[in-house]
């Protein structure tokens, strides 16, 4: 973990923190503050780091994943930006006292737009490490990536619309399921010693690419079902809100009192409970002053100038107003995306023969040429003359 400025990039709560950190509570001991008075001081006095000096929040530093002792970067020669690219620590003492067990202090994949910024006139490069499964740490730095290659390819006197016609009829990239199991049959290898030959075995999906795509819609459709359900429920709360709101006003001006309900406060759980018995307390009122006595605790006796509910009719209508506004915006927003879910699931079964969304028929008449290997992987494009190797990783650049 470290300490100072790098702070976040891990956290461990066995490390002995260095003075000045902040470190984990412990409730009901007697005269705390005077043991953290005792031990801020024995702390004051410890010595950190390869450096042995004392500790300096100006400094940053990292905890050691094997000792928990505390380091300065700068001491261990890691860049302090480099801090949240940590993966593990080891300290150089620890290494040479555990030479068998080679220690190595190890990094995490760095976001591909951070690699390519470290090009020299860069600004602002990335030093967050990628998220799983991705190349970059948001989408932010993936757009950015892709935008600094398109000018890239621009300024070397590339066209845009080429580029596109390259791209345009790519498809999803799908993974590969492959089996392992060992072989009954036995074979030899160099040492001549009998080892069992694995059988690899690829596992072919059961359905079609249209098939799973209309499943992934399908499933989308049923989201926005149970959203839409969701929305309409909140709108016949409100509706009931907006009545109660109606008949408080109008009980408030027959009485001449403020009539406040405090029931118009109610969450949307309390309006599912108890939502039919508050509208049904206003139809089991006689409309004299005095109310029955398991109800008169919801409303406010005072006048119709009531200082402390001034104006209650106005401000729960505009409140109610928006609520509903906001709810309708949801549901033709969901109504939208519904309709261009369902156009596209129309477009694949009529065309079942045409490739996934977002490709396109090649030009020429042609049939579209395959792109498949033997092992069920597909190659990228060229773009600008360099192909993308499927399986490589980038190595994790520093400075």
């Amino acid at each position: 973990a470290t300490a100072s400025s790098i702070s976040g990039a891990r956290s461990r709560s066995t490390s002995a923190h260095p003075a000045g950190s902040v470190g984990p509570e412990v409730d009901g001991q007697p005269k705390e503050e005077d043991k953290e008075e005792e031990k801020e001081e024995e702390e004051d006095d410890k010595l950190y780091c390869l450096c042995k000096t004392k500790y300096d929040e100006d400094k940053p530093m990292i905890a050691c994943d094997s000792c928990d002792e505390w380091y300065h970067m700068k001491c261990v020669e890691i860049p302090e930006y480099m801090g949240d690219l940590v993966d593990q620590f080891f300290c150089p003492p620890c290494i040479e006292k555990n030479l068998s067990a080679h220690l190595k202090t190890t990094y995490k994949a760095r976001c591909l737009f951070g690699i390519n910024s470290l090009e020299a006139g860069a600004t602002k490069p990335c030093h967050k490490p990628a998220r799983p499964f991705s190349k970059y740490c948001s989408d932010e730095c993936g757009v950015k990536n892709i935008r600094k290659r398109i000018d890239n390819f621009t300024k070397k006197g590339g066209n845009k619309e080429d580029l596109w016609e390259s791209v345009k009829t790519a498809s999803k990239r799908e993974g590969l399921v492959r089996v392992i199991s060992p072989s009954s049959a036995m074979q030899m290898d160099s040492l001549e010693t009998d080892v069992l030959k694995p059988i690899i075995r690829e596992v072919q999906p059961t359905k079609t690419k249209q098939e799973r795509e209309i499943d992934r819609l399908n499933g989308l459709l049923a989201d926005i079902e149970r959203l839409r359900d969701e929305l309409h429920r909140g709108m016949d709360i409100l509706l009931s809100r907006e009545k109660l709101l109606q008949l408080a006003t109008d009980r408030s001006e027959n009485l001449e009192q403020c009539g406040w309900d405090q029931r118009l406060c109610f969450s949307d759980e309390d309006w599912a409970d108890y939502g039919e018995g508050v509208l049904e307390s206003y139809a089991e009122q006689d409309g004299s002053a005095e109310n029955n006595a398991g109800e008169a605790e919801w409303w406010c006796p005072g006048d119709q100038e009531c200082e402390r509910h001034a104006g209650w009719q106005g401000l729960r209508a505009k409140d109610i107003d928006k609520e509903k506004e906001k709810k309708e915006e949801a549901l033709f927003k969901l109504t939208s995306r519904e309709r261009e879910i369902r156009k596209r699931i129309d477009r694949i079964e009529e065309q079942d023969a045409v490739p996934l969304l977002g490709t396109a028929p090649r030009r020429g008449g042609g049939p579209p040429k395959s792109n498949k290997l033997s092992n069920g992987h597909t190659t990228k494009v060229k773009v600008n003359g360099d192909t993308a190797k499927k399986g490589k990783k980038r190595k994790t650049l520093s400075s």
